[in-house]
């Protein structure tokens, strides 16, 4: 029953659901709208939208997302992980096998590094359908493709976590800290550990589920996989990349390097550069993370204008004051999830919509005398959840597999219904 739900939803999203670019400015044009409507002002309204879009900060932030995904995929397209890719993607026969594998790798992978789950279940994804049409078994790529991103789903609460970690890096980001909030409070809770374990098992079993009976042969031209020139051997890039990763290690260990973003991607910088045969070959790999994240760099800063004109007009100061009215110790997790899922559609960048919402939902936190690391890791898993029904994070794995994103969205939103139905649980009980 699942499946031909699933397919429902698939047939209607390939008909509906707009290129990613194509919503970016559609939710600016309807922000905009709204922004004017509400404040009465077109002239404030678009500073707010120019201060966003050029905010140094958020471009800043920009840069470091941008590196997460670059070197996570630098390190999916080295050779050791390319070798294991080949030997894993050999092993389904069915879809709904290969879905559930897929979906395993991709959260795991996203909770290690949200670059790597971006990009390494794409690569999965390419072989098996590579594979496939080598072998001529039916395989359905699209709902694979929609495995594939469940990586973006548990993301935040593993190790490259954005609000987590900003929150760990500096209070002056986090408004309405006092102080910064330690991963201690936030990634290593029982309160995670439910939610992002429970994840890791929920959504492979959800994809399983919604494979369909009846496939088609993958078209080969469309997953052919290009072979890469054989590069010169050196043990440069091993010995330095390595002792960085070393380095790192140990410096986390002892508590001499603050775990944040800038220390987190240092790390998978050293760790892709060693796992890479030459330098040449790394090289070529960040050129090709680099082309794929064009269309999300583009788009970064439209939706820092979006959360610019939510600023300036006082959109999300209404929501959130509503929200901190009708909530209690009880509901305000759920509530404080649900709203930053709402706000990820105008907002999909945790780092940015964290800067935006933090100031009033710590506040609010505070005055109800409830855990800000607990209120972190709602905000966290709201904005992830919804990542399954807004395709900008899929561009990578997109570009990877030669999908589209109505191919997907059919299956993602399935997937949604499911994850926002736990963490709501989850959050309403022990949050």
């Amino acid at each position: 029953m699942l499946a031909r739900v699933g397919e429902v939803f698939s047939r209607w999203a390939e008909r509906w659901v707009p290129d990613p670019f194509v919503l970016a400015l559609a939710l600016t044009l309807i922000t905009l709208v709204g922004g004017f409507a509400l404040s009465g002002s077109v002239g404030a309204v678009f500073q707010g939208w120019y201060a966003g879009f050029s905010s140094t900060p958020l471009l800043a932030f920009a840069l470091q997302m941008c590196l997460i995904l670059v070197t996570g995929q630098a390190l999916a397209s080295s050779p050791p992980v390319q070798r294991l890719v080949r030997v894993v993607a050999r092993w389904p026969r069915r879809t709904p096998a290969a879905a559930g594998l897929v979906a395993v790798i991709a959260c795991v992978t996203g909770l290690i590094q949200w670059g790597l789950g971006a990009v390494v279940a794409a690569f999965v994804v390419r072989e098996i359908a590579h594979s496939a049409a080598e072998e001529q078994r039916p395989m359905d790529i699209p709902v694979l493709g929609a495995a594939a991103y469940t990586g973006l789903a548990v993301w935040h609460g593993g190790l490259s976590g954005s609000a987590p970690l900003k929150a760990a890096e500096s209070a002056q980001f986090t408004a309405g800290a006092g102080e910064a909030i330690a991963v201690s409070e936030t990634l290593f809770t029982p309160l995670n550990l439910m939610v992002s374990g429970g994840l890791l098992v929920l959504l492979p079993i959800l994809c399983v589920a919604l494979a369909p009976k009846e496939a088609s042969i993958p078209k080969s031209t469309i997953f052919r996989i290009e072979a890469k020139d054989s590069y010169k051997r050196t043990s440069l890039g091993l010995l330095v990349g390595g002792i960085t990763a070393l380095v790192v290690l140990v410096s986390w260990a002892r508590g001499d390097l603050a775990f944040d973003l800038n220390s987190v991607n240092l790390f998978f910088l050293a760790l892709a550069l060693a796992s890479h045969a030459s330098i040449r070959g790394f090289l070529d790999s960040v050129t090709e993370g680099a082309r794929g994240a064009g269309a999300i760099i583009v788009q970064f800063p439209l939706y820092f204008g979006i959360l610019g004109v939510l600023q300036a007009s006082g959109m999300i100061e209404r929501l959130s004051a509503a929200m901190a009215s009708i909530a209690s110790p009880t509901t305000f997790p759920l509530l404080t999830f649900l709203s930053a899922g709402l706000v990820n559609f105008f907002v999909p960048s945790g780092g940015g919509q964290w800067a935006l919402q933090s100031d009033v939902l710590l506040t609010t936190a505070a005055t109800l005398e409830l855990d800000a690391g607990q209120t972190v890791m709602a905000f966290a898993y709201g904005d992830e959840w919804t990542n399954l029904l807004q395709p900008f994070w899929a561009l990578p794995l997109l570009a990877i597999t030669g999908l589209k994103a109505r191919q997907i969205a059919g299956y993602t939103a399935i997937l949604a219904i499911g994850m926002g139905l736990y963490v709501g649980v989850v959050l309403l009980l022990f949050g």
